[in-house]
């Protein structure tokens, strides 16, 4: 016999954790104790949304966030330099025209 294959483990989507809350609604008192919602999809044959949401929330797995954050503001941070520096507001700090 052969032994059907091994269930894909769910792929961690959402997981939000509520503390209780109490809301005044122009007059309508909500006392909310807590929430705790886990989303997970499991992936498998027909399983076409679980399939998809375990794809996408595969696709950062291994990538360094900082750094790909840090090269983005850096290079955001060049090119305010350099548009500044085209308006002239970089011509501020150099000297100008020495006096005769």
């Amino acid at each position: 016999m052969t032994e059907p294959p091994p269930t894909p483990a769910p792929c961690p989507i959402l997981h939000l954790d509520l503390g209780p809350l109490d809301l005044n609604l122009l007059g309508l008192h909500v006392h909310l104790n807590e929430v705790v919602l886990d989303i997970e999809a499991i992936p498998g044959a027909g399983n076409l949304l679980g399939n998809l949401l375990c794809a996408i929330a595969g696709l950062l797995d291994g990538v360094d966030l900082s750094g790909v954050l840090g090269n983005l503001l850096q290079n955001l941070i060049d090119a305010l330099i350099r548009l500044l520096e085209g308006l002239g507001a970089g011509g501020a700090a150099r000297p100008a025209v020495p006096p005769t």
